[in-house]
């Protein structure tokens, strides 16, 4: 009986959160986080409102220029924030969703991870907090608010300038050598020129190239090496042998 009282009780606190999530379509993300020293930190900024998208909403940093039908309605929108509770052997997170009076709308569960690199264990830790929303069903509810586009003005594209040093080139392979926590790329050299770390996902690595951190994917059979630079999404294909 207990555990029925139990199951039904977590069932409708799940039905709340999801009949007031469902009412916002936008989450901000902070450039910062309380905990942290310094914007974007471990890369948890940026994989926050990537993995926000992933489960349906429109997400956007601080830093960046906000949609004209949310700039000035501060109470539309919700604020995303990471609590932690670290142990000497384990990195704990999780994300909490408040609207513009500080009250909670929704909160994941703490995900963990025992890898000792902390922009390993805080990315795992913040992937495993976003299995929550496996169970939310988020689904927005309300209606698009329509905004007066002006007519577009034909420009002459400027030629694209090349991108950083691993952007694929033909004839060009990089190699993958197995590490204790995933791969390090090599060249024909062979130089290291970055690292990949294991995810929980198939064919998702978080990459680490000097200072740079993103996350190195398989789409369409193609490899590709995403971060953030000033706030735009840069997006270079990798030819990686394993």
């Amino acid at each position: 009986m207990k555990k029925i009282a139990l199951f039904l009780f977590i069932a409708v606190t799940v039905s709340a959160f999801s009949q007031s999530i469902n009412d916002y379509q936008y989450v901000i993300v902070p450039a910062k986080f309380d905990f942290q020293k310094e914007n974007d930190q471990y890369r948890l900024n940026i994989l926050t409102k990537l993995l926000l998208q992933k489960y349906g909403f429109k997400s956007y940093l601080t830093t960046e220029e906000l949609p004209a039908e949310i700039a000035d309605k501060r109470c539309s929108v919700l604020y995303a924030a990471l609590e932690k509770d670290n142990s000497f052997f384990m990195t704990k997170v999780k994300v909490v969703l408040k609207d513009c009076k500080e009250k909670t709308v929704y909160e994941t569960a703490f995900g963990s991870s025992r890898e000792k690199e902390y922009v390993v264990a805080y990315n795992e830790a913040l992937r495993a907090a976003f299995q929550s929303f496996d169970n939310l069903n988020y689904k927005y509810s309300g209606k698009e608010e329509k905004t007066e586009v002006p007519p577009v003005v034909p420009v002459t594209p400027k030629p694209e300038m090349p991108s950083s040093s691993v952007e694929n080139t033909s004839g060009v392979f990089f190699f993958a050598q197995p590490t204790v926590n995933g791969f390090q790329v090599v060249d024909n050299e062979p130089k290291v020129i970055m690292r990949l770390f294991n995810t929980s996902q198939k064919n998702v690595f978080i990459g680490v190239k000097g200072t740079i951190n993103g996350v190195v994917l398989l789409n369409n059979n193609q490899w590709f090496f995403e971060y953030y630079e000033n706030g735009k999404l840069i997006s270079e294909p990798l030819t990686l042998k394993f």
